[in-house]
C-alpha cells in the first residue's frame, strides 16, 4: 500500500546517531541488494571521517522518509549519489525528487564537484521487485533531473570480501561543472578516471581482470561520451 508523507523538511546530516541508524535499517536496507549496499559500520565510519555525507526527509515528527547518501572523492573531486531511496511504501510520492534536488545544491555549495556520479542498475539486466525498485522507473527518474549515461563497461567494485561485483550497472552523470564538459555530448575523462581507480583501489586493490581492463581502457583517452538515458543499450555490457 502507497503511504503518503506528511510535509517534509529535508536536512544535511553530519554525525552517526540514531538518525543514521534508522535511515539505514528502514530505508537503505529494504531497498538494495546486499551487493549493493554498505555495511552499517561503513556508512558511520565514511560520515565520521568526511568521506560521505547523509541528506534526509523527515516529517514533523522526526521520522525519516527517504535519503541521499554522497560519497565524496576528493583527489578527484567528484561526488557520487551512493544512494537514494524512499521508505518503502512512499515511492511515486516526490521523496525522492525533493531529496535529489536539494543535495545537489548542498553538493555544489560545499563541495563544488567537477562532476556528481551515480551507479544504477541496467534495465536489460535486472529485473523490477517490490523491495528493490523498478530499473526501468528509476532511469526515467533520472532522466527528468537532466542526467546521461556515460559510454563505460561499468560495474560496481565490491563493497566487501563476502559480496560480489554488482555488474550490470550504468555509470550516470547528474550533474558535470561547465568547464569539463566536451563538444559533441562528453565530458572530460580525467575526473571520472581519477575517481573510478580511486572507487576500485578503495574496495578492490588493484584487479588486472579482463572487466577492468576494459574500464581502464575505456577511461584512457581524453574524453568520454555521454548519451541520453534511454539509449543505454547502446553502452556496452561489463561481464564478469
Amino acid at each position: 500500500m502507497s503511504i503518503e508523507p506528511a510535509p517534509l523538511t529535508v536536512t544535511e546530516v553530519r554525525r552517526t546517531g540514531p538518525l543514521v541508524d534508522a535511515v539505514y535499517t528502514d530505508i537503505l536496507q529494504p531497498s538494495f541488494p546486499p551487493a549493493e549496499l554498505v555495511s552499517l559500520a561503513g556508512l558511520r565510519d565514511a560520515i565520521t571521517a568526511r568521506r560521505a555525507t547523509l541528506t534526509v526527509a523527515l516529517d514533523p515528527t522526526g521520522v525519516p522518509w527517504g535519503a541521499a547518501v554522497g560519497e565524496w572523492y576528493e583527489p578527484a573531486r567528484v561526488m557520487l549519489l551512493g544512494y537514494l531511496a524512499a521508505r518503502p511504501g512512499s515511492r511515486g510520492h516526490g521523496v525522492g525528487g525533493q531529496l535529489l534536488e536539494q543535495a545537489i545544491r548542498t553538493w555544489s555549495q560545499r563541495y563544488d564537484p567537477c562532476v556528481v556520479l551515480a551507479e544504477v542498475e541496467r534495465p536489460d539486466r535486472h529485473r523490477a521487485s517490490l523491495a528493490h525498485g523498478d530499473p526501468v522507473g528509476r532511469l526515467r527518474f533520472y532522466q527528468r533531473y537532466g542526467a546521461s549515461a556515460l559510454d563505460l563497461p561499468y560495474f560496481q567494485p565490491a563493497l566487501r570480501a563476502d559480496e560480489d561485483r554488482a555488474y550490470g550497472m550504468l555509470l550516470i552523470a547528474l550533474h558535470v561543472e561547465q568547464r569539463y564538459r566536451r563538444e559533441g555530448q562528453a565530458v572530460d575523462a580525467e575526473p571520472v578516471r581519477r575517481f573510478w581507480f580511486d572507487h576500485l583501489s578503495a574496495t578492490e586493490g588493484a584487479p588486472v581482470d579482463g572487466a577492468a581492463r576494459r574500464m581502464a581502457t575505456a577511461l584512457a583517452a581524453e574524453r568520454v561520451t555521454v548519451r541520453p538515458l534511454d539509449e543505454y543499450r547502446h553502452i556496452p555490457v561489463a561481464a564478469g
